[in-house]
């Protein structure tokens, strides 16, 4: 077997091939043309595994080397670079690192989700970006009429509300530059829109997405981010591993012989899981008394921060059980349709709990 590390930039990739002994073979940079890397691939002696760090530009990478390579590895950057330091004094990563540690089997490497996967991703990661575009161009309209002393309360991302706005008495500039960010939020709500639908059309079919949105707080949006995060919940042989991933598990701070589990957040983990979980967490609460009470109790023993994180993991092991089970959730028995489903419906009593 031979051992083959890449380290991938936007015009080239440096690679470094060893043997099974860590002879160095071959070093050389490639240019990143599909048909320079097929050329290189194809002239590394075979089997051959490869790894590669995860960097934003790794999908068309990934796609071309699965085609030549016996295994392909995506490495974690964070934990490689830690390695590196621990081991080199230096965080530097290169192309002979990652193909010494992918040969000595100490790579740290990530789950590499299918085509349709990433492709979602992708969708949802721009939907993302443009919703947060779009609280910008409103934050801005507003700092404007303030400016001015204009009325600037009420929910900005509406038509209804954006025609109140005076625009026949505020000064000729502001008015012009108020025209501009009323156009943005307009243009950005309208791709929002349409996106919702485009969306909606497209998972329709889902039977993950549509068990997920069963669940008290989550629509199509929140359903799909939810599942390219998690990608496939059989990765995960426990609600806690789940929990880590997303970045939810309690930290713990021991004194003595007493070990306190405390509510707050895990850094470097998957952080549009984590958001989307806090974001959707409020509406899963107000959706149960049950819940509002358990809130509200924890809120007044350990704060509203760590309220709302131990109530996302509880939301979160709804999501696990669902997926794991694959079926939807109802709160309890009672909302069991009557008529018979392939897929059989979850009671709350097997879900819920802190």
């Amino acid at each position: 077997m031979y051992y083959v590390g890449a380290d991938l930039h936007k015009e080239q990739t440096w690679f470094y091939v060893m043997d099974k002994n860590g002879t160095k073979l071959d070093s050389k940079s490639i240019a990143n043309s599909p048909d320079s890397l097929k050329s290189y691939f194809a002239a590394i002696p075979t089997p051959f595994t490869l790894a590669v760090e995860a960097t934003y530009n790794w999908y068309f990478f990934i796609d071309l080397a699965e085609q030549f390579a016996e295994k392909v590895f995506l490495a974690n950057s964070y934990e490689l670079k830690a390695f590196a330091k621990r081991h080199k004094k230096t965080d530097k990563i290169d192309a002979r690192l990652i193909a010494d540690v992918l040969r000595k089997g100490f790579l740290p490497a990530v789950f590499i989700p299918d085509q349709s996967i990433r492709q979602l991703k992708e969708l949802l990661h721009y939907r993302i970006n443009i919703v947060r575009d779009r609280s910008r161009y409103v934050l801005r309209l507003k700092n404007t009429l303030d400016k001015l002393g204009a009325d600037s309360e009420g929910d900005f991302t509406t038509q209804k509300r954006l025609r109140m706005i005076p625009a026949d008495s505020l000064p000729e500039h502001s008015r012009y530059i108020a025209a501009g960010y009323i156009e943005q939020i307009i243009q950005l709500s309208q791709r929002i829109n349409s996106m919702k639908t485009h969306l909606k059309n497209e998972l329709l079919e889902d039977k993950e997405i549509r068990n997920l949105i069963t669940i008290d707080g989550l629509d199509y949006f929140s359903a799909a981010l939810i599942k390219s995060e998690i990608i496939d919940i059989n990765r995960f042989a426990s609600f806690n591993r789940l929990c880590a991933y997303a970045g939810l598990a309690p930290r713990v701070s021991q004194s003595g012989d007493k070990a306190a589990h405390h509510g707050a957040l895990m850094t470097n983990r998957r952080k549009n899981l984590q958001w989307i979980l806090l974001e959707t967490v409020f509406h899963f609460i107000k959706a149960s008394a049950e819940r509002q009470t358990h809130y509200e109790e924890l809120k007044g023993r350990k704060g509203t921060n760590t309220a709302k994180v131990i109530m996302a993991r509880q939301m979160l092991k709804v999501i696990y059980h669902v997926l794991k089970e694959q079926r939807p959730y109802y709160r309890d028995n009672s909302e069991r349709p009557k008529i018979s489903y392939q897929i059989q419906p979850v009671a709350a009593a097997a879900l819920y709990g802190v």
